[in-house]
């Protein structure tokens, strides 16, 4: 899997972007997913919500 640290408090996961309230979660959750598949990870160390990474630079300038 594709893991990307966007800030302290979001991960990348291939296609989705977890959001953390606690860096320190975020960091356990980068660390399972280099072992684990993200859904594990994802119970273990739950974000506060996930979007898909696709919203990432969709803002246009009107």
């Amino acid at each position: 899997m594709a893991t990307v640290r966007l800030s302290t408090k979001e991960v990348q996961v291939d296609d989705t972007v977890y959001v953390f309230d606690v860096v320190q979660i975020a960091d356990a959750f980068e660390a399972c997913v280099a072992a684990a598949d993200a859904g594990h990870c994802e119970v273990d160390h739950p974000p506060v919500s996930k979007r898909p990474a696709s919203a990432e630079g969709s803002v246009q300038n009107e």
